[in-house]
């Protein structure tokens, strides 16, 4: 996975080109956005793992 960070260094979001998908956690809470050919998946999570 690919980390992406903001202009202060702080991580934004993690970008997994395989599998085409795009994960940010945010204060515990995990939502993972997929992308297929023509659909778009959102997965959240309350707990991070």
């Amino acid at each position: 996975m690919q980390e992406v960070r903001n202009s202060i260094g702080k991580l934004v979001c993690l970008i997994d080109k395989e599998e085409h998908k795009v994960e940010i956690v945010i204060k515990g809470c995990k939502t993972i956005i997929r992308f297929s050919e023509n659909q778009v998946e959102i997965i959240n999570t309350h707990k991070a793992a």
